[in-house]
């Protein structure tokens, strides 16, 4: 299989072992494999490519074992200044998709030969914690722990209310004396009024620049909504959006994607309440687990991984890995000044 990039002139071949999937088959590869989920599905990947730099594209590459297929989704970057690539996951999760636990010693080699056939100089992975795909990692990568992320136990029959923390109980009476209207919707028409709050948002946090999600993006998400499943929870007070959160449906796994909210949301709990909207909303459909990710820098100790948490205080957080790569030595050295790959990886995306 060959796909060519006829913009950047750049042609990614199977080799090594590894076959390039066609984007047509990716999804049922996947599946066939045990992994297919809203992070590792080609639609998100087609969606998160439109974050990254111009000419940025989604590969599935497959590698056909005696003990056991594996899978790795990826987004090929054009390299800044020169030919050739780096590879990264979808915003979010990703990783390794496999049903053996045999497959990474061969995964190794195998990516190692693809990746200098093709260019690719370095891979930066960021693992699924609801897959536990860390143990599929070839042994020649290298493996950080980066933290933690909280789920959600929404399964039937659980008091989602009362399991909650004292202080997110009080947040989301408040929110319902002070008249916050809650609606939930899985067939979101339009992501207009998400994203101006959401901006708006990003302007308070005084968020990096990555985080102002260009137009396209925003429209891919409704485009390939049939795979993608967006759920949308707005809460409004007079008719006027105050807080909403975008979230993922797959299988028996909601993922908190985004959010946003504006000063009024923040002094009469509306998140808290939204947050316990999705929750229901999940529970209702029979599903599992919400995926509420992490908190900033990976710290159990931040503002944000406590708010999560808070949700369903019981519940263990799953580890969260990353993993770095580097297939082309003498590449890595020239583009980053240094055999290091220490800190952010790899240093040439940095942000400035």
């Amino acid at each position: 299989m060959t796909v060519t990039d006829v913009g950047h002139r750049r042609t990614v071949t199977s080799m090594g072992g590894l076959e390039v999937v066609p984007e047509p088959q990716w999804d049922s590869v996947v599946a066939t494999l045990g992994g297919l989920d809203t992070y590792t599905s080609a639609a998100y990947s087609r969606a998160s490519a439109l974050l990254e730099v111009p000419g940025t594209r989604p590969v599935l590459v497959r590698l056909r074992h005696p003990d056991g297929d594996v899978a790795l989704p990826l987004l090929l970057r054009p390299l800044p200044g020169r030919p050739g690539w780096d590879a990264t996951t979808a915003y979010g999760y990703g990783g390794p998709v496999s049903r053996s636990e045999r497959v990474p010693a061969a995964l190794g080699p195998a990516l190692d030969a693809w990746a200098r056939g093709n260019g690719v100089v370095a891979t930066f992975l960021r693992l699924h914690p609801l897959l536990g795909n860390a143990a599929l990692v070839p042994p020649s990568a290298e493996l950080v722990p980066a933290g933690s992320t909280v789920v959600w136990d929404v399964s039937p029959g659980r008091d989602l209310f009362a399991g909650m923390h004292p202080h997110h109980r009080r947040a989301a009476r408040r929110a319902d004396r002070e008249g916050l209207e809650v609606v939930v919707d899985q067939r979101p028409a339009s992501l207009a009024g998400f994203r101006d709050l959401y901006v708006a948002t990003m302007r308070r946090q005084q968020a990096d620049p990555f985080f102002y999600f260009p137009d396209e993006y925003w429209a891919a998400l409704l485009a390939e909504a049939a795979t993608l499943r967006p759920l949308l929870v707005e809460g409004r007070v007079g008719g006027r959006l105050v807080a909403a959160l975008l979230c993922f449906a797959h299988g028996s796994w909601l993922h908190y994607h985004l959010g946003a909210s504006d000063e009024l949301a923040r002094t009469m709990g509306a998140s808290n309440r939204l947050f316990l909207a999705a929750a229901e909303w999940a529970q209702a459909r029979g599903m599992e687990r919400l995926h509420l990710g992490g908190g900033l820098g990976g710290s159990a100790t931040s503002p944000l991984f406590v708010f999560k948490h808070r949700y369903d205080p019981p519940s263990v957080p799953l580890p969260f890995h990353v993993a770095k790569l580097v297939h082309d030595p003498a590449g890595y050295r020239d583009l980053a000044g240094t055999d290091d790959t220490a800190g952010f990886f790899p240093p040439w995306r940095r942000p400035a």
